[in-house]
């Protein structure tokens, strides 16, 4: 016994099972996390991971959670209450377990305690004379490097704005980043006035925010969403009772999905959070073509005719265009699996997770439902049409009277788009997550005026195989290399500053050696390192250069870090290494939040257009197989293939880049595309079937309609997407409407004018 026919004669026990099903998923929701980091969307076993772990540890590097403090004090920073403020808050940041903390009130200068050799900080004692004060001044001047890091680019007056930086230890989950934003922030407001203001802006901090902008996106435009699409059921079969039996399926699908990754301790990565969005258009698809064809048969239906017997017939028309349809679109989204990045993985296994339950919920529940409503219900008086007049009619004997022109047009089209399409490029940036007008990105801005810059590139110098003398950083001549090596970094487009090893020991030198050019000989070298251990301490000579004197990293500072630039400045990097340092036996390579980017962005990028390779030759396969006609399955494919094409090159054109966000349409265009194709292919084939004289017109007015509102119905719903808060999500959003409005037209006019000149055959594909 089928599904459709055990639901039909047991539909309450039916419903019963599937609430029962749905409740032992939901369970699972306590359990879910959210995870936004970086770190979770690159390869584990990509060479960038792996280096950029082994770079922290070696050295000791945290990712920086910066806290600029602005004043409007015409002293700029150098005034009693300004400096207090930062002392008092740099005990309670330090107070918070796991971070390290750096500021004014943490940093040694050359200066000692009356009658001991230790060297006191900036702000011991807090400056409450005017002697004091210039003292204080005077010595941050001399360290140099301070300027653009603990306070505001130096201008002709005093510097605007100090920092403190809040080390973020290494952890795997965005929650506790959530955590220890929401305990910095906390802190921060507690010492905010009107004259002093107080930013919180980093990488760490971009994280946690953008967790928290996708769940405020999905508490508003889930159930915008929802009722778009409602709207868009009750435009088309005018009745409430579909709208509900709708709703409620897209409500299990998400419970049940959600609570399955809960109980199976998958996180809601950056890829996952649009999946509510995913399953609440396509998981209605279904319904809408099913609810149009049960109403053209409830019109049509003798009066003698039961209303289970309509439904009865109704499934037996639908159970096949249903099946394949959702086969298709599950394994346009299984293509992820295949990709080496867990986040692709797994919004790729349960978005086909979810439309699989959608697939079993239209096949039971709706039949069930349908049977126990009674006919009355869903009964729709008048023609069933997508236009008034018979327009829609016109249109289509218009189409299918004209192929030739058609085909001509979709080529013509193709080859602009297949130009276009060549000029596409990878772009992307955290910074881009963010609206222009958002509070972060203001923030961000605010402490790019101020600072070198927040977004770091560490590159690290390995002298480990120079085959030379012990300690290779003990040599000036190589020193020299390092000091030309961060100039030329410094120089180069986007970079706020640079400080390595020779900026950091001149700043040494001139505090402890009262000196401004660095030692030239060994011993005096070594004997500079001493005195960096001595003075600034030995964590951060270490942060620099490692005890073994072969190793360092220069930490270069950008000022809004994306992925073509970012690339252009690694590339620079590594021709002058090559160039300069070579002779030294020096390796290259980087580490930071920006390296693990540079990593990220084209894996994903590359994984999702190789699965929509993938996920093409899949549905043919299946498709060939299962109907045993390979022009089913070709004919299938092709409107949301060419749609693909036709996007890719509108981006092209108009200069729109692929990203992480943006290169997801490929898939969901081929997962829904496929559907509007296989509903269409197989009314015309139930109409050469019947014996119908135009076979093409009559299946084009049979699923036309429902392919329509399936359209609209997706694409608002997606569109929705364009008022999200990360305007990654608000492009994908666009381009999904946009592609999904090609394939319907595509699928209409294009398949409907080829099926008018080249049929599926006298012989239709065999029932699966």
């Amino acid at each position: 016994m089928t599904l459709v026919e055990w639901s039909l004669s047991r539909p309450v026990r039916t419903l019963v099972l599937l609430l029962l099903l749905t409740l032992a998923g939901t369970a699972g929701l306590s359990r879910l996390e959210l995870r936004t980091d970086g770190s979770a969307l690159v390869p584990r076993n990509d060479p960038a991971v792996a280096a950029d772990a082994e770079i922290r540890a070696h050295f000791g590097l945290r990712d920086p959670i910066v806290v600029l403090v602005e004043t409007a004090h015409p002293d700029g920073i150098y005034n009693f209450a300004t400096l207090e403020r930062v002392a008092h808050l740099t005990e309670a940041l330090a107070a918070i377990e796991g971070v390290e903390v750096t500021s004014l009130a943490t940093e040694h200068r050359q200066r000692v305690f009356p009658g001991t050799l230790d060297f006191r900080t900036f702000l011991e004692p807090l400056p409450d004379t005017a002697e004091r004060m210039a003292d204080l001044r005077a010595d941050v001047e001399l360290a140099g490097i301070l300027g653009g890091t603990l306070v505001s680019k130096a201008p002709p007056a005093a510097p605007w704005a100090t920092t403190l930086l809040v080390g973020v230890p290494a952890g795997d989950g965005t929650l506790d980043r959530q955590a220890l934003y929401r305990r910095v922030r906390a802190a921060a407001d507690r010492f905010e006035v009107p004259d002093d203001r107080i930013l919180v802006v980093g990488a760490p901090v971009a994280e946690a925010m953008l967790g928290t902008h996708i769940l405020e996106d999905l508490a508003l435009l889930l159930p915008l969403s929802m009722a778009v699409i409602a709207a868009v059921i009750a435009l088309g079969c005018r009745r409430l009772w579909g709208v509900l039996l709708g709703l409620s399926e897209v409500g299990a699908a998400l419970a049940f999905t959600f609570g399955v990754m809960g109980w199976s301790g998958t996180p809601v990565y950056l890829t996952t959070a649009v999946l509510p969005v995913v399953l609440t258009t396509l998981g209605l698809a279904d319904e809408i073509h099913i609810f149009w064809h049960y109403q053209r048969a409830l019109a049509a239906a003798p009066v003698s005719c039961s209303h289970v017997e309509v439904v009865r017939s109704t499934l037996r028309d639908m159970v096949r265009p249903v099946t394949l349809t959702t086969l298709t679109t599950a394994l346009a989204f299984l293509a992820f699996v295949w990709s080496s990045i867990p986040p692709v993985r797994s919004f790729g296994l349960f978005a086909a997770l979810g439309i699989l339950f959608c697939w079993l919920w239209s096949l039971t529940v709706v039949p069930a439902a349908l049977a126990l409503l009674g006919g009355q219900r869903m009964r729709r008086e008048g023609e069933l049409t997508i236009g008034r007049g018979g327009r829609s009619r016109a249109i289509f004997e218009r189409v299918i009277a004209r192929p030739v022109a058609v085909w001509l047009a979709i080529l013509l089209v193709s080859a602009v788009s297949a130009v276009g399409a060549s000029r596409l490029f990878v772009q992307d940036s955290w910074v881009d997550g963010f609206a222009r007008g958002s509070p972060f990105r203001r923030a961000t801005e605010r402490a790019h005026q101020a600072l070198l810059g927040t977004h770091l590139l560490i590159a690290h110098l390995d002298f480990r195989s120079t085959g030379g003398p012990a300690q290779p950083l003990l040599n000036r001549a190589l020193l020299d290399e390092i000091r030309d090596f961060e100039a030329h970094a410094r120089s180069q487009p986007g970079v706020g500053g640079v400080l390595g090893a020779h900026s950091h020991l001149q700043a040494v030198t001139r505090m402890w050696l009262a000196r401004e050019e660095i030692p030239r000989t060994r011993d005096r070298l070594d004997l500079l390192l001493r005195r960096f251990d001595q003075g600034r301490g030995e964590h951060r000579r270490r942060e620099v250069i490692d005890d073994a004197r072969e190793r360092t990293v220069i930490t270069v500072f950008l000022e809004n870090a994306n992925y073509l630039e970012t690339a252009h400045l690694m590339s620079a990097l590594r021709a002058w290494s090559d160039e300069h340092l070579k002779k030294w036996g020096a390796k290259l390579s980087f580490a930071g939040d920006v390296a693990v980017s540079q990593a990220m962005i084209p894996a994903i990028v590359s994984t999702q257009l190789g699965s929509l390779l993938i996920a093409l030759a899949g549905v043919v396969l299946v498709l060939g197989v299962l109907l045993r006609s390979l022009r089913f399955a070709l004919l299938a494919v092709l409107p949301s293939a060419v749609t693909v094409l036709w996007v890719l090159g509108a981006m092209g054109w108009a200069g729109i880049p692929l990203g992480v966000a943006t290169s997801m349409f490929c898939a969901i265009t081929l997962g829904v595309g496929v559907d509007y194709a296989i509903h269409l292919l197989e009314s015309h084939r139930r109409a050469r079937h019947r014996g119908a004289s135009r076979p093409v017109l009559v299946s084009l007015e049979e699923a036309g309609g429902a392919i329509v509102f399936d359209t609209l119905a997706i694409a608002l719903g997606f569109g929705l997407l364009v008022f999200s808060q990360v305007p990654a999500n608000g492009r994908l959003g666009l381009l999904v409407a946009l592609s999904l409005s090609a394939s319907c037209v595509l699928t209409l006019a294009g398949l409907g004018a080829t099926l008018a000149r080249i049929p599926l055959g006298r012989r239709t594909p065999s029932e699966p």
